[in-house]
This record gives structure tokens, C-alpha cells and sequence, in this order.
């Protein structure tokens, strides 16, 4: 404990160290504001310890944790300016931890990225040819993927503006009108519209069962939103040519977000800076305060992937706005998250969706849910795992490329309110899996993915993901996922239906989950939930209550903040989504509070 105490006193100087080396080097244009980029390897849990500490307490400190740490062996890589080097080494030297700089100047690293203008062909595979043979033997396959002409004409390989993309998508449309159509399904901050493409044959047909696909929900990804992009050129190009890919869009409907944050995604482009570059969150209004170094600051914007409802706020997440993972005020609190709600739940919708697949970078992974906890499954996490051995075997096939399988607490971190466990679920969505592209973990590349790999990025991508798709068509109609959540975590034995608003784990013994509802719950449906037995240490438990509790009353006042006082409902779909799920008012008895709260007799 002792321990413990002075290394938090340790890390605190620390972070004084450079707060004061950052005010120092304020307006300053010298060499000093350069960025690096450095990776530690925690050898033994006290350093993985510490490296833990250091990122949860570095929201107010300059330091950009491009890779969190997840376990011991695993890369952990940060970026921070130059002036600060010398006292980051001081402070690892004085914990025996050892780290190497692997990018000296990640500005330059940006413009010969993506500032230039991008080689030719040609050029690009004349250059990997000079640089080694095994490059050039990628490159050669990259030659492959020569797509069938699509009328819509798009410059793939690089990165483009949002614009470009909506215009690209409505191009589609136009050139194909009875396969495709553009669908927005909100409006951001900024008061960009947030759009997506519905594929299928014929494209009014609203009764079959549905492909969800989405990218780019944090800024900085790039690499994450031209896959997705080439996913819907996939299926463009090749329908009627392609009979596997005919027969898929004969049956299903495609809905693609390409680009859920395109505040964010257009902040990123804006600037070379690093700082900007890497943006991560969404955009929103500034609040400016003190922090405690009585510096003024001004923060702003939201961790999407932290902002759903599932167990929110919870685990891996900040309830500090200057935070990388800040969760926002409340889960649904931002409009590019309600959006994605509102549409999966939708009359158009909810019931129908049989994969929800939501693009990332980076680390090459395919994470399946639930990301909450360790060892924290859905019930029929062996049909998720099977698929997805199946999907990372299809990428690997490709191009050699290795991904790992997993949740995402097991394989990465622990982390509460992603969209991808709130699709399993309230969505109630049966093959849910978020991925991680290239690059790998021992790339050195980070977000600056080598535009010469995206189009083998994107077509091994879709490889993985045409094997989920083969899943759904032979199962022909997949019903709705079983909303209950299965956990061995700690020899936990029972099954506790999914919920996140009215559990204490409170006994002094046993530490038996009792129920003690803090929201409008019917007593038959309380009585109906099953008891979480835990054997974790009282002090947890209690901490994690209290939190929950507190996450509850910040739930409930924001479900009513901008609802009238009479008993009205918001959303002119509850009947039927009622109709189609008698249920739903339990299961997602946040979101129908607020939405829907006289046809489900809250009031």
C-alpha cells in the first residue's frame, strides 16, 4: 500500500515536470516542439503497474497514449514532444523500465505520409521494388485488385475529404439507383450531416434481414474509413458479375456509415500538426477551467466509443473532458451516437440486423463482445468465436496478414460504452465484431498506415468480413440475439440478463448481486432477474455500486432533460417497435423511457 502511495506521488512529480516543461516551451518554434513517438514493453506487473497509473494520470500532461497498456509483453506507445524526453527517460530509468524511440520526428513522418502528393503507381511499386524483395512481391499483389469498372469514380488508395466521400456516395446513387441510396441519419455539432449508403436489390424492399457496417467513429482513423469505402465499391462494381456478391445483395440490405465522427475525421485533416492529426474524439462546445496547476485550459469533444449505453462510464473510460476517452456527460449525449441509435432502432430497422460491424485501427484484431469486463461473454459467444476463427483465417489467407481473436477486455482492455457491445446488447444484433486494421502491433506506423497498403488493407478486410456475411446467408434468417450475458469472470457461475441500471453488489459474505432498482421497473420483471454471484473483494464491489448508482441518477436526469413533464411519447415508432419486440420496453428500458414512455406505461 505503502508502495503504492509514493509511486502516485512519483508519477504526480512527474507530470508537474512536464506541465512546467510544456508552459516553458509555449510559442515556442525551435526543435523543442517536435514530436516522438516511444514504445515501453512492460517486462513484471509493478511495471505494467505503473505504466497504468501513468495513463490514467495523464489527461492534464501532453502525453498521447497511441496504444494503451493491456498486459505485460505488449507494446505500449506514446507521443510527446521532444522537450519532454529527457524527463520521461528519468522517470523510467528510476523504475527500471526500458523504452526505445521509434518515431524521431512524427510531423515529417505526416507530410511524407500523407502531406505529399501521392506517387503513381508505377512510381509506388518502382520504389518497393528498390527497397526489398518482399515488398515488391506485396506490391505485386496489390496489383491484383483490379476492380470492374464502377461509373462512380473514386481515386482509391488515398485519403480524401469528406466531401469527396458524400459525393462519391451520391454518384453511386445516381449511376445506380436501383441497388443504391444515400441515408443520413443525424447532424453533428458542426452541422455536417452524417450519411451513409443503403445497398440491395431491389432497393425499396424493406423486409429483408440487414448488414450494419460503419467506420471512422474516431478521427484519426483514417485507414478504418477508406475500407469501408472500398466495401461499397466492392459491391458495386461487382454485382452482376460477382454471383456470390449478386446473391448477397440480392438478399440482404447493406447499410454502410462510412464516416460516424466527420467533425472529427475533417478536424484531423486540417493541419500536419500532430496534435491535430491525431485527434481521436468528436467535436463539440469548449469548457475552459483551472486545472491543478491553476494553468488555464480549454477542452472539448467526446470519446464516441465510450458514450453507449452499456455499463457506461464505467471501465476504460474518463470522466474528465480533456481526456482521449473523456465518455461524455451522459451515454447518448452526443449526436453522432444517438444517431446510430436511432437508426438501428428504428421501425426501419430493429429486429432485422443480423451483423453489426464497426471498422478501427489499429493492432490487427477482431474483437467480439463483451468489452466491459475480462471473461464476460454473450450466451452465444461459441457461434461469434467460430465465424470469426473462420473471418481471421480469411484475412491471413490473403496476404499472410495475422490477426487475434477475442474480446476486446481479453485481447486489449477492459472498456464500457462501445458501440459494438451496445449492438449485442440492446440492438439486439446476432454477429457483432469490431476490427482493428493494419497496422500491426510491432509496426512502428501507428495511424500513418503507408497509403500503398490501404487497397490490400481494404481487400483482405473484406475477405474476413465476406465469411460473416457466407454465416448469415446460409442461416438464411437469424433471429434476434438472446439478450443475457454469461461470466466466468472470477468463477462467477449464473447468467445475470444484461442491464445497467439496477444492481448492488452489497452482501458482506457472499457478495451476492441483490437487486435494488433505481429507475421505473415493474416488480414482475425484477423478480425476474437472475443473481450475479462474485468473488470480488467487498471494496470493488462497493466502489463499482456507488458508481453505478451515480451513472444511473445522470442517466435518469438526462433521459428527462428536454422532455416535457406530461406523459408523451418522443418517437412516433414505439408502437411499433413494441409490436415487433413485446419486450423492448425491459430490455431497453433507458432509451424507451425516454422516447417512449407513455406506450410503454412508465407514467
Amino acid at each position: 500500500m505503502i508502495e503504492r502511495y509514493l509511486m502516485r506521488i512519483s508519477i504526480s512529480i512527474f507530470l508537474l515536470l512536464l506541465s512546467n516543461t510544456s508552459a516553458l516551451i509555449k510559442g515556442d518554434l525551435s526543435d523543442s516542439q517536435k514530436y516522438k513517438v516511444v514504445r515501453i514493453v512492460p517486462e513484471y506487473k509493478r511495471q505494467l503497474a505503473i505504466i497504468n497509473d501513468l495513463f490514467y494520470e495523464s489527461t492534464e500532461s501532453q502525453l498521447n497514449f497511441w496504444r494503451a497498456p493491456t498486459g505485460i509483453g505488449q507494446a505500449v506507445d506514446i507521443m510527446l514532444q521532444s522537450s519532454m524526453i529527457h524527463s520521461l527517460a528519468n522517470f523510467l530509468k528510476q523504475n527500471n523500465i526500458t523504452f526505445e524511440i521509434i518515431i524521431n520526428d512524427v510531423e515529417k513522418l505526416i507530410y511524407e505520409r500523407e502531406g505529399q502528393p501521392r506517387k503513381s503507381n508505377s512510381q509506388n511499386y518502382a520504389t518497393a521494388t528498390a527497397f526489398n524483395s518482399i515488398m515488391e512481391s506485396f506490391m505485386k499483389r496489390q496489383k491484383d485488385v483490379n476492380l470492374i469498372e464502377n461509373k462512380a469514380k473514386y481515386d482509391f488508395g488515398d485519403y480524401h475529404s469528406y466531401d469527396t466521400i458524400i459525393s462519391w456516395l451520391n454518384e453511386i446513387e445516381h449511376f445506380y439507383p436501383n441497388i443504391a441510396e444515400v441515408f443520413t441519419i443525424g447532424q453533428t455539432y458542426e452541422g455536417r450531416n452524417i450519411k451513409g449508403i443503403k445497398i440491395g436489390n431491389p432497393i425499396d424492399k424493406t423486409n429483408k434481414r440487414i448488414i450494419w457496417i460503419d467506420a471512422g467513429i474516431h478521427a484519426r482513423e483514417w485507414a478504418s474509413i477508406h475500407t469501408a469505402l472500398y466495401f461499397i465499391d466492392q459491391l458495386i462494381s461487382q454485382y452482376g458479375f460477382d454471383s456470390q456478391i449478386t446473391s448477397y445483395i440480392d438478399t440482404l440490405n447493406f447499410y454502410i456509415v462510412p464516416v460516424v465522427n466527420p467533425d472529427g475525421y475533417e478536424y484531423s485533416r486540417s493541419d500536419l500538426r500532430p496534435r491535430t492529426r491525431f485527434w481521436r474524439k468528436n467535436r463539440g462546445k469548449k469548457v475552459c477551467f483551472k486545472d491543478r496547476w491553476h494553468r488555464e485550459r480549454c477542452c472539448n469533444g467526446v470519446d464516441l466509443n465510450r458514450n453507449f449505453d452499456f455499463y457506461w462510464g464505467e471501465t476504460g473510460s474518463s470522466s474528465h473532458i480533456c481526456s482521449e476517452t473523456y465518455h461524455g456527460s451522459a451515454p447518448f449525449s452526443e449526436p453522432e451516437t444517438r444517431a446510430i441509435r436511432d437508426k438501428l432502432l428504428s421501425a426501419e430497422m430493429f429486429g432485422k440486423v443480423d451483423a453489426f460491424i464497426t471498422l478501427h485501427t489499429y493492432s490487427q484484431m477482431w474483437i467480439y463482445p463483451f468489452g466491459h469486463q475480462r471473461r464476460s461473454f454473450p450466451k452465444d459467444v461459441k457461434d461469434l468465436e467460430k465465424v470469426g476463427k473462420k473471418a481471421v483465417k480469411a484475412v491471413e489467407n490473403l496476404y499472410g496478414t495475422k490477426f487475434r481473436l477475442g474480446t476486446g477486455a481479453d485481447i486489449l482492455y477492459p472498456s464500457s460504452g462501445g458501440s459494438d457491445d451496445w449492438a449485442k446488447s440492446k440492438a439486439g444484433v446476432k454477429f457483432v465484431y469490431l476490427l482493428e486494421l493494419r497496422p500491426g502491433e510491432n509496426d512502428f506506423d501507428g495511424f500513418l498506415l503507408d497509403r500503398r497498403q490501404l487497397i490490400p488493407t481494404g481487400r483482405e478486410t473484406w475477405a474476413g468480413v465476406r465469411v460473416v456475411i457466407d454465416a448469415i446467408m446460409r442461416s438464411k434468417k437469424v433471429r434476434s440475439a438472446n439478450l443475457f450475458l454469461k461470466s466466468d469472470y472470477n468463477g462467477t457461475k449464473d447468467i445475470t440478463r444484461i442491464s445497467t441500471f439496477h444492481f448492488s453488489l452489497q452482501h458482506p459474505k457472499k457478495f451476492v448481486t441483490t437487486v435494488s432498482p433505481l429507475m421505473k421497473t415493474s416488480i414482475d420483471a425484477v423478480k425476474s432477474q437472475s443473481l450475479m454471484v462474485s468473488s470480488r473483494p467487498i471494496n470493488y464491489n462497493y466502489r463499482l455500486e456507488k458508481l453505478r448508482q451515480r451513472h444511473s441518477i445522470i442517466r435518469h436526469k438526462f433521459s428527462h432533460q428536454f422532455q416535457n413533464r406530461i406523459c408523451a411519447d418522443i418517437s412516433p415508432w414505439c408502437m411499433n417497435w413494441i409490436r415487433i419486440s413485446p419486450n423492448v420496453c425491459l430490455t431497453a428500458v433507458t432509451y424507451m423511457q425516454q422516447q417512449c414512455i407513455r406506450s410503454c406505461r412508465f407514467c
